[in-house]
This record gives C-alpha cells, sequence and structure tokens, in this order.
C-alpha cells in the first residue's frame, strides 16, 4: 500500500489538489485495517471495536468498577455501532475503487469486511430485540440501556416508549446499509420502517437526543422550548442513504422538506439585522428565532459545513433522477444559489488559520469562538462539502476557487495537525487553541469507525473521480 506522507495541498486547483488523494485514501485503509485487527483478535467482543487512546495509542482498560465504567467494554456506545455499520459498508462499496490496492488486497479485506458486518449486525439486532427495536447512547453489552448520573454512576433507562432518539436515528441508517449489503429484505424493510418513525418524530419535534454530555462546554442536554437543527440534518443525510439504495421517491420527499425547514429557520437571508448574512445557528426557540444562550448566539459552524455535504448529497442524487417535481427542481436551482455562500460564510466564522482546525462553537453576536477547542471531524465534513458543491455547481459559480481553497485549508489542517502517525493514522478527536491534542471528548470515548473520517473521505474522493481533468494542450506541431 501507498506510504502515508501527508501530502499538503499548495495549489487551490482541481489538479493541485489531486496529488493528495492517494495518502487520503492510505489514512482511511490504514484505519480500517486497525478496525479489521481490533474485531479480529477479540472473537468475545462482537462490535465495533475502538476503544483505544488516540495520543498513546493503548486500549481503554476494564474498570474496577463497572457500574461507573463509560470507556471500557462495558460500555456500548449505540451512536458508534450505527455509524459504525453505515461506515464499514461504505468501505466495503468502496474499495473496489481503491487505487492504493491490489485486487487481491481489495478482496482479501472485502472477505473479512462482510464476516465483521455480519457479525456485528446480528449482534447489534439482538441487543435491539431486547428493546423493543429500540437503541440507546449507553447500553451495557447484553442490551441493557443505561444513563450516567451526576456522581458518575449508571443509572438504568426504559426507552421502549419513549420518542427517537439520535442512536435509533443513526441505527437506522447502519441498519440498512448492512441490510442491503448482506442481502437480507426483511430487514431492509425494518430499517424503512425504523426510519420512517424516526423522521416522523423528528418532524413533530418530538425527538429527543440521548447524548450524554461528557464535555462541559459542549452542552448537548436537552432543554424545553430549545429546537435544533441537528436532528434533521442527521436524518438528511439518512435520506441520501436510503434514496441511494432504493431508489424510491419517498427518501427524496423526506430529504426536501429538512433542507427547506432548515434554510427557512436556521440560516439568516437577512431577516436578523444582528446577524451577518448566512450565519447558520444551532437552536431555535418557539417563536422561531435564534435561541440565545445569556447574550450569545451560538453555531456550531462543523455543522454548518456538515449540513452541505449531506444536503448536497441528496440533491446530486436528485438531479440524476429523469422525473423531479416543480419544487424538486426550485429547489435544486435555490440551492445551487445559496450553499456556496453558506459554505463559505460558516467555514470563515469557524476556521482558526493559525492552527488549521475549526472551533466547535462561535458566537454569532461577539464575532469570536464560544468554545475554541476544536474536533476532528468538522475537518472531513468540509472537505466533503466542499467537493460535493463542486460537482453540484457543475461549472464556474464565481466561487470555485474560494471552496477549492476552504477545501485545501481543511485537508492541509487535517494532516498537520490530527493525523497521529503512530496510532494507525487516526485523529485526534480534539485539539486545543494551541494545536495540541486534548482529553475532550466530543461525544464518546471511543475513537471514529471512519464514519465522519471515512465516509467524508469517500464522497471526496467519488467527487473527484467525477469531476473533469484539465485537459493538456497539444504541443506545438502536432495535429
Amino acid at each position: 500500500m501507498h506510504a502515508f506522507k501527508g501530502t499538503l495541498i499548495t495549489s487551490p486547483t482541481l489538479e493541485g489538489i489531486r496529488p493528495a488523494l492517494r495518502d487520503h485514501e492510505t489514512m482511511i485503509l490504514t484505519i480500517l485495517d486497525a478496525l479489521l485487527e481490533r474485531f479480529e483478535r477479540n472473537r468475545d467482543y462482537p462490535f465495533i471495536d475502538t476503544k483505544l487512546n488516540i495520543v498513546t495509542g493503548a486500549d481503554f482498560a476494564d474498570a474496577a468498577d463497572p457500574s461507573r465504567d463509560f470507556r471500557g467494554k462495558s460500555a456500548v456506545f449505540g451512536w458508534i455501532q450505527g455509524r459504525g455499520l453505515e461506515a464499514l459498508v461504505g468501505h466495503a462499496r468502496w474499495l473496489p475503487n481503491a487505487s492504493v490496492l491490489t485486487r487481491a488486497q481489495r478482496d482479501d479485506r472485502t472477505a473479512r469486511l462482510t464476516k465483521m458486518i455480519r457479525d456485528v449486525f446480528e449482534r447489534m439486532e439482538s441487543l435491539r430485540a431486547r428493546n423493543a427495536g429500540r437503541l440507546y447512547f449507553t447500553m451495557t453489552p447484553e442490551g441493557e440501556p443505561f444513563e450516567i448520573d451526576d456522581s458518575g454512576r449508571r443509572r438504568p433507562v426504559n426507552v421502549a416508549d419513549t420518542p427517537m432518539n439520535f442512536s435509533d436515528l443513526f441505527y437506522a441508517k447502519g441498519m440498512l446499509a448492512a441490510a442491503s449489503f448482506l442481502g437480507l429484505p426483511s430487514k431492509v424493510e425494518e430499517a424503512k420502517t425504523s426510519f420512517r418513525e424516526v423522521a416522523a418524530d423528528i418532524a413533530e419535534d418530538r425527538f429527543v437526543s440521548d447524548q450524554v454530555q461528557f464535555d462541559p462546554k459542549n452542552k448537548v442536554r436537552p432543554v424545553p422550548g430549545r429546537f435544533s437543527h441537528g436532528p434533521r440534518m442527521i436524518a438528511i443525510g439518512g435520506c441520501s442513504l436510503f434514496a441511494e439504495l432504493t431508489g424510491e421517491e419517498e427518501w427524496f420527499e423526506i430529504g426536501e422538506r429538512f433542507i427547506r425547514h432548515i434554510l427557512e429557520k436556521h440560516v439568516n437571508f437577512g431577516q436578523l439585522p444582528e446577524l451577518e448574512l448566512h450565519d447558520y445557528f444551532e437552536f431555535i426557540g418557539r417563536d422561531g428565532r435564534p435561541w440565545k444562550d445569556g447574550e450569545n448566539v451560538l453555531s456550531d459552524p462543523g455543522h454548518a459545513l456538515e449540513f452541505i455535504g449531506l444536503a448536497s448529497r441528496v440533491l446530486l442524487l436528485l438531479r440524476t433522477r429523469t422525473r423531479k417535481s416543480p419544487s424538486q427542481e426550485e429547489l435544486l436551482r435555490r440551492c445551487v444559489d445559496v450553499f456556496p455562500p453558506i459554505f463559505l460564510k460558516n467555514f470563515e466564522n469557524g476556521f482558526n488559520r493559525r492552527i488549521g482546525g475549526i472551533c466547535k462553537a462561535f458566537d454569532l453576536i461577539s464575532r469570536r469562538p464560544f468554545n475554541s477547542d476544536m474536533p476532528w471531524w468538522n475537518l472531513p465534513e468540509g472537505i466533503r462539502a466542499a467537493a460535493e458543491l463542486l460537482l453540484l455547481l457543475s461549472g464556474d459559480s464565481g466561487k470555485n476557487r474560494e471552496i477549492l481553497q476552504a477545501l485545501a485549508d481543511c485537508s492541509n489542517g487535517f494532516f498537520t495537525r490530527f493525523v497521529n502517525p503512530r496510532v494507525h493514522l487516526m485523529a485526534y478527536q480534539t485539539i486545543d487553541e494551541e494545536g495540541r491534542p486534548c482529553e475532550i471528548i466530543p461525544a464518546t470515548p471511543d475513537a471514529d469507525p471512519l464514519y465522519h473520517t471515512g465516509l467524508s473521505i469517500i464522497d471526496f474522493l467519488n467527487c473527484f473521480r467525477r469531476l473533469p481533468r484539465r485537459r493538456s494542450r497539444p504541443r506545438a506541431g502536432k495535429q
């Protein structure tokens, strides 16, 4: 396999970016190999295992007191397993295009991946069956959901009769991916049913976040009367997956409604004079106005980029359909117009040019970072969003060079500040405002199972296969 060099992009052009593509391939394949090896060496733990310290490479130790453990193998994260199933299938589907592997190497990884997907899916289905078709953020390996109280001790949770949550949303996507890949039509139908239930709860604002807050600066606990764009954003990503794998109109319709909602409710198009044009805010109140945290109106710039990437993926699929409704045609035209300035504005809001990362939270009133810590995930999400925007624009919008520069900045920052060459080329979860890795947990202590990193980069690589290469000029005297 190609040796990782961390190639930096010095020219923000399509041809200037291409030399970094092989390093991106090598990075995600090296992480994939680590996930396969960790799964195969520990057959009594039939889950995706990313329980390791990215700084040191050491596995998390089993806790002396399991009632307080959230790092070791007695704690299974619904988010990680659902995201991970989607990611593993995405990598299996992409492997035939991996240019840095031989055919034999691709075939070997595909066979091993198939077994891993099947085993993890079977175990997760047993956990879901125990809970009337539901999952939760933190669970025991036997499937008992639990939360963590203020003293750090586990407290059992009954999720059977509660509204849908993020674990259900992530797993509905992973379930469809796995069931489709493994050829299980009855499970495909179950995934559709589950995703419909999730989408209905989101549309009616019944959906709840099941995330446990590990970082006091990342305020994720539900607040009455405060509504996040997040569930719709993640569901838009689900719509693209369901639409791609089934071809059914239903998922385009849900995706359109959710894209329109976010554009109407979470982006400033001039209706809010106290904010700048194209600012993207995280929360709204019951009155539909931006939610204030004290005197602050918070934005997560990475979430704005993630929305652009996930929505663009739906729109790129929609554009290939021969029959589109007038509403869908209008949405395509509108998004081609407004997505570039939304992407560029929120990248500008969040990107720390001195360090090369994107801050976790930005205050749209003071125009300064509210939480200057920089998680890893928003850079690959920014890379995907930029690449898909270039495809969506289908030509020179006048913003192409700025989008390419943002893509280059994200790639360079990721390779320079986040990729740890000593630990499988995995990314540090968080760096501080001085660029140092820090022990901050953005969502789970488990490392990314190639969801933000791998799936984003695969979409980026796929986009670049479809973007036109610069034609070389014929030499003088040649006809």
